[in-house]
């Protein structure tokens, strides 16, 4: 039975998962989403809030049928220890790719934005090393890690108040102007952007009123989705067409607009400040890849922890190409999508047609 100490409140999934969805895709997801849909990005990002709160109480509902057990231990429970090993390995590949994935676009924007001449495998061992420190300390830090990038980022909010005033707003009419086909395929990109609300079903056990979770959780998803929903709003309204089509890190590229008299660059300031935004996205990707490591090959996390991360920092230095990396994100991407948004409803589809026959046969 585990220990009250390693339990936390309903209300620190709120944290843990924006934190987990918020992260270097916000910086440039409104271009992203722009080429898809145009103007009517907006209403691609609304249906994809409405389709993740949708998926996210599917899998409320397949962590309340399963108790106490994560998404590893589900799977055993349901399709043996073979085939349930198998799936939680690709989970784990996919978590570390993920985590990769981060570090290495931080990297990249942060050498494009202030740190040019610095070595790309410098920056990789950093955030490596202080992920390694964070995880190493148990879920507990974990979550204190989210809390506090949470309270210590949210005022950066604030510094869209100069964007705010050179906006044009014809520049998100007409509205509907885009096709059913092209809003839809909106919402494909803006839904993969906005993951991370998967963490649910790997911190099910450590939650102490797990009545309340599902509110956290949709409440978590709901901001997260109305803060993509403001960002690519205000990006619209702020960069022409062609401006928004060829930047990659529009959110970058407004924050750069922003002057105070004590700073001329707040970019340069705000880059490094980045950090404080993907410190809970690496912290929760390694956390969830080095249990699974333990879940499956029975190697202890403290020990996995490391495995991973030299395995990534490994890696880094195979894939240096900018249009490779970007690739790999892409397929990343389409991954997640089929993983966590696909997945979970094929899932509780089984959970639901083998609970029937176990207590059909159990009358029996």
């Amino acid at each position: 039975m585990k220990s009250n100490i390693r339990f936390i409140n309903a209300y620190m999934a709120f944290f843990i998962l924006h934190t987990s969805q918020i992260g270097m895709g916000i910086l440039g997801v409104p271009r992203i989403i722009y080429l898809e849909s145009k103007n009517d990005a907006w209403i691609s990002i609304l249906l994809a809030g409405l389709f993740i709160s949708f998926v996210t109480w599917i899998m409320i509902s397949i962590l309340k049928k399963c108790e106490s057990c994560n998404l590893y231990e589900i799977h055993e429970h349901f399709f043996g220890r073979f085939i349930g090993r198998i799936i939680n390995t690709f989970i784990v590949i996919y978590f570390i790719a993920v985590n990769y994935s981060i570090i290495i676009s931080y990297v990249e924007v942060s050498l494009t934005w202030g740190y040019e001449g610095v070595y790309e495998w410098v920056g990789v061992l950093v955030l490596l090393l202080i992920t390694v420190y964070a995880v190493s300390g148990g879920f507990r830090v974990v979550t204190g890690v989210c809390f506090l990038s949470f309270i210590l980022t949210i005022w950066m909010l604030a510094v869209v108040y100069q964007p705010l005033q050179s906006l044009n707003l014809t520049r998100i009419l007409p509205v509907m102007s885009s096709a059913p086909t092209e809003i839809m395929s909106g919402v494909f990109r803006s839904s993969y952007t906005m993951l991370g609300f998967e963490t649910l079903l790997f911190i099910f056990p450590f939650i102490k009123e797990k009545n309340k979770l599902h509110f956290f959780s949709q409440l978590a998803v709901w901001f997260s989705t109305i803060l993509v929903l403001i960002i690519t709003v205000v990006s619209i309204l702020f960069f022409s067409a062609r401006e928004l089509e060829k930047n990659i890190w529009p959110v970058v590229s407004m924050i750069g607009t922003v002057h105070f008299p004590f700073i001329e660059r707040f970019e340069f300031i705000a880059v490094p400040l980045w950090i404080l935004v993907i410190f809970p996205n690496l912290c929760i990707t390694l956390f969830i890849s080095s249990k699974g490591v333990k879940h499956v090959f029975r190697l202890q996390q403290k020990y996995g922890i490391w495995v991973i991360s030299i395995f990534i920092f490994i890696f880094s230095f195979i894939i240096t190409k900018r249009v490779d990396n970007n690739n790999f994100i892409d397929l990343l991407g389409q991954t997640g999508f089929c993983l966590w948004f696909v997945y979970p409803i094929f899932l509780y589809g089984i959970i639901i047609i083998k609970t029937k026959i176990f207590y059909r046969s159990k009358r029996s």
